[in-house]
């Protein structure tokens, strides 16, 4: 009587793994309907196992039971071999080299052991040397049961040698299983084979399966639940193994501009159920195109395609899919939801062979080319000077820091009531050996990212307050210099003592320096940061607030906070040649003159633009009308042209 417990106690983790899998939604994507199939087999092959050992038992056996111990024996031994081909199959899956079977002789080679197998199995109907069923004696096996072993063993040897020779394409712990899997499964089968009586086998296979479903498929690590698909963190390291790999493959970026208002307006749940209809529908596109794709989401709302390099008509398909998508989420469209895509194509490695780089594009892709379209091509855009700038903005910072390569342009702010300019905004720039000057548009979103921000905030301080100490602004016609501050700088419970150093080293006036702190930063006011508010006031500087009218700071709100200055945006000048955009800056600038508020509108770049502001009775206007952000050396003779003061 043989051990079957082995094979009772694997059937019931065989069956958790499916149920994770299926609950977690772990059925979309080659290596996860791999690893589910490599399970559901395993299974089959559990329940085969068991139910042949109720059938040969107790001998004699009757006609009914030899033949259906006999057609289990086949269908066991068939699948059992199955089982550890699609084994190797998941592992080239999951590091993304399938590749290495892609052509006619390789895929022979893979294949050639089970065919062995299987004729093996076929001429076994005719000879019983591989194995017999019989009324008297039951099972037994026969000499050519060896080749089964054999090429079984041929499965086994790839696999444990590909993972030695693929180790970095897998972290320590997800590679350790997938060893460990490769050896209880190879050291289960010996134990079997020598004690036929332990049924140790797929008891091993359950255990090595449960093994890779905690380390390396991790359900809430490879896929968003949420969304039904795969997640932002398997997307990285897909695309990773990918470029290791040298594998071809066309990646489809699917950016959806307005996707944080979307969420907003349906909230969490119905905004999921949004994005998982958009994936259905990818999937149903490309089942009827026949492509072969990956689905990854990144929130809050960039979807990732990996399609085979050998598929055509990948850009084609991207446009289908805007068409098409945008007919099935009608639903939506009808309850106020807009679907405002931006795609780009992107042919890995040809157009680009960095994962980093790959990565920026995708969020940058229609920031770095600023045409009115919908579709781009990754081809048309790494070789911009902009997008080089982008892909070495860490060395460009890095550098800058490292090197003093911030510079100091100055914008003058023409006052209103005097006819002359009456301040100045200090505006950073980065003077790059290889690249020349690049804007803040550019470097400083990226400095808070990269977590620069603040030592670059620093070295702008350190230039804008040796500028006043230099020049007598009073001479000039000036009150004062304007300097914006960045979040990260008003969070340092440092910063008064920073400015304080300076204004002592520098012998500086506070009054001369006036900070300029965003409308969304004050929206978001932490405790730390207006106590530093509070005593850079109490030290004599004074506040401006920034971009007023892009965020949602209401005029009560305003008026208790500790400003002198508002600056409105330029975006709500854009809007004066309407009617309606006219009369809203109008009443704004009458709202800020009564709660005793000085006012700045930015952006003004026409003479009529001039015209309308004058006779609104603003209070100071800045703009490309009067000049553009100047180098020291220009803003100075430009100030003693127009104030008719002179610079000495």
């Amino acid at each position: 009587m043989k051990n079957i417990f082995f094979d009772i106690c694997s059937i019931p983790l065989f069956l958790m793994i499916i149920w994770i899998c299926i609950s977690r939604k772990m059925t979309k994507g080659n290596v996860n309907r791999l690893f589910l199939a490599m399970t559901v087999v395993s299974l089959l092959c559990a329940v085969a196992d068991l139910s042949i050992e109720f059938f040969v038992t107790p001998l004699p056996l009757s006609q009914g039971k030899v033949l259906a111990a006999t057609l289990l024996s086949y269908f066991y031994l068939v699948v059992r071999n199955s089982s550890i081909a699609v084994l190797f199959l998941f592992m080239l899956s999951l590091t993304h080299t399938t590749e290495l079977i892609a052509k006619r002789w390789t895929k022979a080679a893979f294949c050639m052991p089970y065919l062995i197998t299987l004729l093996t199995l076929i001429q076994n109907i005719v000879t019983d040397n591989v194995f017999t069923v019989t009324a008297a004696a039951g099972y037994a096996r026969g000499p050519m049961m060896m080749v089964l072993y054999a090429m079984a063993a041929i499965y086994g040897i790839a696999g444990f040698g590909y993972c030695i020779i693929c180790r970095s394409y897998l972290s320590g712990g997800k590679w350790v299983s997938l060893v460990s899997m490769f050896v209880l499964v190879y050291l289960s089968v010996a134990i079997q084979y020598f004690r036929p009586d332990l049924l140790v086998e797929m008891f091993c296979t359950a255990v090595g399966n449960m093994m890779i479903m905690l380390t390396v498929m991790r359900p809430e690590e490879r896929m968003d639940s949420d969304v039904g698909m795969l997640s932002w963190s398997s997307y990285q390291t897909d695309l990773r193994n990918i470029l290791r790999s040298g594998e071809r493959v066309q990646i489809l970026v699917i950016r959806m501009l307005n996707c944080r208002e979307i969420r907003t307006y349906l909230g969490d749940h119905k905004y999921n159920q949004y994005l998982a209809e958009i994936a259905r529908e990818i999937r149903s596109l490309n089942w009827r195109h026949h492509h072969r794709i990956e689905l990854y989401f990144e929130r809050p709302g960039t979807i990732y395609l990996i399609v085979d390099a050998a598929e055509t008509g990948a850009e084609d398909f991207g446009a289908r899919l805007l068409e098409e998508t945008g007919e099935r989420i009608r639903q939506y469209a009808e309850m106020g939801v807009r679907f405002e895509p931006r795609v780009c194509l992107i042919h890995c490695p040809e157009d680009l062979n960095s994962a980093s780089d790959i990565i920026s594009l995708g969020h940058k892709f229609q920031k770095i080319d600023k045409r009115k379209q919908i579709t781009f091509r990754a081809s048309e855009i790494v070789h911009s000077r902009t997008f080089a700038i982008e892909a070495r903005m860490e060395e460009i910072l890095e550098r800058a820091i490292k090197e003093a390569r911030i510079e100091m342009y100055y914008q003058p702010i023409y006052d209103v009531h005097s006819g002359c300019f009456h301040s100045a905004e200090a505006l950073a720039r980065i003077d790059d050996p290889e690249f020349g000057i690049i804007s803040p548009s550019i470097f400083i979103p990226a400095a808070e990212t990269l977590g620069l921000i603040v030592p670059i905030g620093n070295a702008v301080l350190e230039q804008v307050f040796r500028f006043v100490s230099e020049h007598d602004l009073r001479a000039l016609g000036l009150s004062y210099i304007e300097l914006n501050l960045s979040v990260a700088q008003c969070m340092q419970s440092s910063l008064p003592e920073t400015l304080r150093t300076l204004q002592e080293k520098y012998g500086v006036d506070p009054g001369q320096i006036n900070l300029e702190i965003t409308e969304t930063t004050f929206e978001n006011i932490s405790e730390v940061m207006l106590e530093n508010v509070n005593e850079l006031i109490s030290m004599g500087y004074s506040f401006a607030l920034d971009d007023y009218g892009i965020g949602y700071s209401s005029i009560q709100r305003v008026n208790h906070l500790p400003l002198k200055l508002i600056k409105i945006d330029k975006s709500m000048l854009d809007e004066i040649s309407s009617t309606n955009g006219r009369m809203i800056l109008e009443h704004t600038v009458r709202m800020m003159q009564s709660i005793n508020k000085q006012l700045v509108v930015e952006g003004a770049e026409t003479a009529d633009e001039v015209d309308v502001l004058e006779r609104m009775d603003c209070d100071y206007i800045q703009g490309f009308y009067f000049s553009k952000p100047l180098p020291e050396t220009l803003f100075l003779q430009f100030i003693e042209a127009h104030n008719g003061r002179s610079t000495a």
